[in-house]
C-alpha cells in the first residue's frame, strides 16, 4: 500500500522559525528565507493536486468521480456550462463558489446547479472522503480541436501539482493533444499520467495491446506511465455490495490507476518535503540557534536571568512532542523578554495550565519511550508545585517556575528522542 510520508515535523519547525521571526527587523537575506519558509508550510500544508484534463468526451470528470469515490461531477452530454471544479476534503458537503478578484460564496449541500448560476471563475466541493485529506482534484473544463478552448486549460493547469490527461481510446492520443500538451511545463509533464478511457468497449479492448505499444513508445518527455481504465466498469466493481468486486476492480484498471496516482502524487509530496529540509537545514534552524544565542534587550536584573535560564535550559528540537513543548512555553519566553513588570499570579498560572495540558498528553500514551513511564508522574508533581507557588511572593517563584520548566523540557527530550545519544533522566 502506498502511503504518503507525514510533513507534521516539518510544518511546525516552519511555523516556529516564521513565529520567533515575525517582529524582527526585516533585511533582504530574512525577508528571502521567510518567503521561503510560508511558501514550504503553505506547501506541506494542504493536498496534493491532481488536475483532470482532457478533450470534449474523453471521460475525465467519470474518472475524477471514480477516484473521488462519489457522483459529483456531471458526465456525459449536458447543458450545464461548469468552469474549473475542484473537489476536496471538507467534514460535511459545502459548495464554495468563487472569483479570482471578489470574495467567494459557500452553500451547505452540493449545489454545482445554483453555484453554475453565479457564472464563477472556479467551483470548490467538500466531501467527506478521508482520501482527500491527501489530495485534491481539479476537474479542468475539456477543451476543442477546432477553437481555443484550449487556452483556459492550460491556465488552470499552472495550479495542479499532478495531472491526468484523459485520451478517448476510440481515436487514442491524436495529433491536436499532443500539441496542447506539449506547452505543458516539462515538470508538469514528467509527474502526469496519460489514461487512456473507455478501456471496456469492444472495439477499444481489441486494439488495446497496439494503441498501448504505440503510447509507451511516445511518452518519453510526456508522460510517466500510460494507464488504461474502463471507467463504468471500476465505478461499478466499487459499489458490489455487501463489498467490492475487487478482482473486477483490477482487471478493469482500477486498481493501476488508482495506484499511479498515488505514486505520482507522493513522489509529489515527497519532492516538497526534501525542499523544506535543505532549507530548514541549511538556513531556518542555524538562524534560529544564532537567533537564540543573541543578546536580549537590556531588562531589568532578575527578568534577564530567568530569560538567560529558559534560553540555555531547554535542550534543542529533536523530537515531536518536545517541539509541541516549547511551542507552547513560547508565549511565556516572550512574555519575559518583552517586560519586567510580569504579574507573578498571572504568569504561574499559565505556567500551570500548559504543565496540565501535556500530564494530560502523556496519560494517553505512545508519544514517548516506554522506559519513561515515570514522566507523566513528573507533569503531575509539577502541576502542584506551580500552584503552590503562586502563594509566595517576590521574584523567587518566577526563577523556580522557570527551572521546572526547564527540567520537563530536558525529561521530554531524553523520552521522546529518536536520536541514538539521549539525554540523561532526570527529575523535577
Amino acid at each position: 500500500m502506498i502511503e504518503f510520508p507525514g510533513t507534521e515535523k516539518e510544518v511546525r519547525q516552519l511555523e516556529r522559525f516564521l513565529t520567533a521571526t515575525e517582529n524582527l527587523t526585516p533585511d533582504e537575506a530574512l525577508e528571502d528565507m521567510r518567503a521561503r519558509a510560508l511558501s514550504h508550510a503553505e506547501r506541506l500544508s494542504n493536498a496534493v493536486n491532481i488536475g483532470f484534463a482532457g478533450e470534449f468526451g474523453a471521460g475525465k470528470s467519470s474518472l475524477a468521480n471514480m477516484l473521488a469515490g462519489a457522483d459529483i461531477l456531471p458526465t456525459g452530454p449536458q447543458h450545464l456550462k461548469l468552469p474549473l471544479v475542484i473537489v476536496a476534503y471538507a467534514d460535511a458537503p459545502e459548495t464554495t463558489v468563487g472569483w479570482w478578484n471578489r470574495e467567494p460564496k459557500t452553500y451547505s449541500g452540493i449545489v454545482l446547479e445554483k453555484a453554475a448560476e453565479e457564472q464563477p471563475d472556479f467551483i470548490s466541493v467538500g466531501i467527506n472522503t478521508p482520501a482527500l485529506k491527501e489530495i485534491s482534484l481539479f476537474d479542468l473544463p475539456g477543451s476543442g480541436a477546432l477553437d481555443d478552448t484550449y487556452k483556459p486549460t492550460l491556465d488552470l493547469l499552472k495550479f495542479v501539482d499532478c495531472a491526468i490527461w484523459c485520451t478517448n481510446g476510440t481515436n487514442a492520443w491524436r495529433e491536436t493533444e499532443r500539441h496542447l500538451w506539449s506547452q505543458v511545463p516539462p515538470e508538469l509533464r514528467a509527474n502526469s499520467l496519460l489514461a487512456v478511457t473507455h478501456a471496456d468497449l469492444p472495439p477499444v479492448q481489441g486494439a488495446l495491446d497496439r494503441v498501448l505499444a504505440r503510447l509507451n513508445k511516445e511518452k518519453e518527455g510526456m508522460f510517466r506511465a500510460v494507464v488504461p481504465i474502463g471507467t463504468p466498469v471500476a465505478v461499478r466493481a466499487m459499489a458490489q455490495e455487501p463489498e467490492p468486486d475487487f478482482a473486477l476492480w483490477e482487471t478493469c484498471g482500477g486498481q493501476n490507476l488508482a495506484e499511479h496516482v498515488l505514486e505520482a502524487a507522493s513522489d509529489r509530496r515527497r519532492g516538497d518535503l526534501e525542499a523544506a529540509r535543505k532549507d530548514l537545514q541549511q538556513d531556518f534552524l542555524p538562524y534560529l540557534e544564532a537567533l537564540k544565542g543573541a543578546e536580549p534587550e537590556p531588562v531589568s536584573n532578575d527578568t534577564a536571568s530567568m530569560h538567560s535560564t529558559l534560553g540555555s535550559a531547554l535542550p534543542p528540537l529533536n523530537n515531536p512532542i518536545l517541539e509541541d513543548w516549547l511551542a507552547a512555553i513560547a508565549s511565556i519566553y516572550e512574555d519575559l523578554r518583552e517586560t519586567s513588570d510580569i504579574e507573578p499570579a498571572a504568569f504561574l498560572n499559565s505556567c500551570q495550565e500548559i504543565v496540565e495540558d501535556f500530564a494530560e498528553r502523556l496519560e494517553q500514551g505512545g508519544e514517548i519511550d516506554p522506559e519513561a513511564d515515570w514522566i507523566p508522574a513528573e507533569f503531575e508533581k509539577a502541576t502542584d508545585l506551580l500552584l503552590l507557588l503562586q502563594f509566595e511572593s517576590g521574584d523567587a517563584p518566577l526563577k523556580d517556575a522557570i527551572s521546572i520548566l526547564a527540567q520537563l523540557g530536558d525529561n521530554l527530550a531524553w523520552a521522546g528522542s529518536t536520536v541514538a545519544a539521549a539525554q540523561p533522566k532526570t527529575g523535577t
